[in-house]
């Protein structure tokens, strides 16, 4: 009895289990059918995210006192990374940078004074490019310390003096330790800032230009 009913079963229901096995199929089929676009979409996201970390951009953390009043020791900064991918650093512009020589491990934070081709004097506290005083300066104090740039900096094709925005604090271009920097050591322009709240916002050439959140 048990094995007549059983035939009886298969019998009655050989249709439904026959549409089960096809349903099966079909969507094994599906999937190998959508197998490579799913590879495709994950390998495109792998793709931009590796761009965006190693190109787009990357948080910083200011250390320090050179950058003052404008960035604070502790500040959380954002550099845009794929800014200088095809443009070039401008006078005033806040760059992070490492020098291929030097053996610390974390980033300087400087300003672009410089440009290549251009020479940098300073005398009497005044910075001159190319004989021309600089008037716009995003700093207010006299600088007391010429380094380097008393007899006059000509930079090289590729190179920046860059000073820190606290001029008589600050170790920069004007010493012998640092120089000039070069194109390829900068990470990328200073644009953003996080933390702390109470000034988040973002960073303009100028310091008077800062816009908050």
């Amino acid at each position: 009895m048990a094995r007549s009913g059983r035939r009886r079963y298969l019998r009655e229901n050989r249709n439904r289990i026959r549409y089960k096995k096809e349903k099966k199929e079909f969507n094994r089929k599906e999937f190998l059918h959508e197998l490579p676009r799913f590879a495709i979409s994950v390998l495109i996201m792998f793709i931009a995210g590796y761009c965006l970390v190693h190109f787009g951009g990357q948080t910083l953390r200011i250390v320090g006192q050179s950058m003052e009043p404008n960035l604070i020791n502790g500040d959380t900064v954002f550099v845009n990374k794929a800014c200088y991918l095809i443009g070039k650093p401008q006078r005033y512009d806040i760059v992070a940078f490492r020098q291929r020589q030097s053996d610390d491990e974390y980033y300087n934070v400087k300003r672009v004074i410089g440009l290549p081709g251009e020479t940098v004097t300073i005398h009497d506290g005044y910075i001159s490019i190319d004989g021309v005083v600089l008037t716009d300066l995003p700093f207010d104090e006299k600088i007391s310390t010429e380094g380097l740039a008393l007899e006059g900096v000509t930079l090289g094709d590729g190179e920046y003096f860059v000073l820190g925005d606290n001029v008589n604090n600050s170790e920069d271009s004007r010493f012998a330790n640092m120089g000039n920097i070069l194109k390829n050591e900068i990470l990328g322009r200073v644009t953003y800032r996080f933390r702390p709240k109470e000034t988040r916002g973002s960073l303009k050439k100028l310091p008077g230009e800062v816009t908050e959140e």
